[in-house]
């Protein structure tokens, strides 16, 4: 699984990595965070739906429609 953008609200990823291959996926704009070894991914932090509802009000930014690196 590859996870680029938030599920909840579009937003780019961030990845932080840790000793045992294991990631922690975080989203800025909401919070939610996921814990991803090798095909396991698991939700840790559920999101702010207030966050959510705003996020998608104001729409994606010019800098998060360019593909991933």
């Amino acid at each position: 699984m590859n996870l680029h953008r938030c599920p909840y609200d579009g937003t780019s990823i961030e990845a932080e990595a840790y000793s045992g291959g294991s990631f922690l996926l975080s989203c800025t704009a909401c919070g939610a965070a996921w814990e991803a070894h090798n095909s396991l991914v698991l939700r840790v932090t559920a999101p702010d739906w207030d966050a959510v509802r705003q996020a998608k009000a104001e729409g994606p930014v010019a800098s998060e429609l360019a593909p991933p690196a």
